[in-house]
């Protein structure tokens, strides 16, 4: 379905002000739109609770427009994964959480060490006295990713 936001305008009676002025944003996502989009998609077996509750949690205009892309990625990777990135991204975003998606690490450190190693930087185990600083390699990724509750995330999709 495709989101829409609609602009009403509204005349002023200022003469010196242009003779129309753009209110503030008002959706498309009425309650008549939200219960005929409900009750499809209870038609095609998803959970009457659970729809409820992302619309308490996101809002009627993301229930409409990012609610089916939601649950499917929840069911391709988990319920942590998706909150990591809504943490990071907005929900609008959530169609891009397969591209964006790195992997669970322990932290930014730990995915610099791998990312580094997995690029073929690091082409054999060095010495013991060689002391590569993680932390500031993190430091340097983070323009290009992003990092929640372990959950990295790559800020270019």
């Amino acid at each position: 379905m495709p989101c829409v936001t609609l602009y009403p305008i509204l005349k002023t009676v200022t003469p010196k002000l242009m003779p129309y002025e753009i209110a503030p944003t008002s959706s498309f996502a009425t309650e008549e739109h939200v219960q005929e989009h409900l009750e499809g998609l209870l038609e095609d077996g998803h959970d009457e609770d659970e729809m409820k509750e992302f619309i308490e949690t996101y809002g009627n205009s993301d229930f409409l427009c990012y609610y089916e892309d939601y649950v499917r990625m929840v069911g391709e990777y988990d319920q942590e994964t998706v909150d990591a990135f809504l943490e990071e991204f907005d929900m609008m975003d959530i169609e891009h959480l397969q591209d964006a998606y790195m992997g669970h690490y322990g932290s930014g450190e730990e995915f610099a060490e791998s990312f580094v190693s997995d690029m073929g930087y690091i082409v054999n185990d060095l010495p013991y006295w060689i002391a590569i600083d993680w932390e500031e390699t993190w430091n340097n990724l983070e323009y290009d990713y992003s990092e929640s509750n372990g959950y990295i995330f790559s800020n270019n999709w």
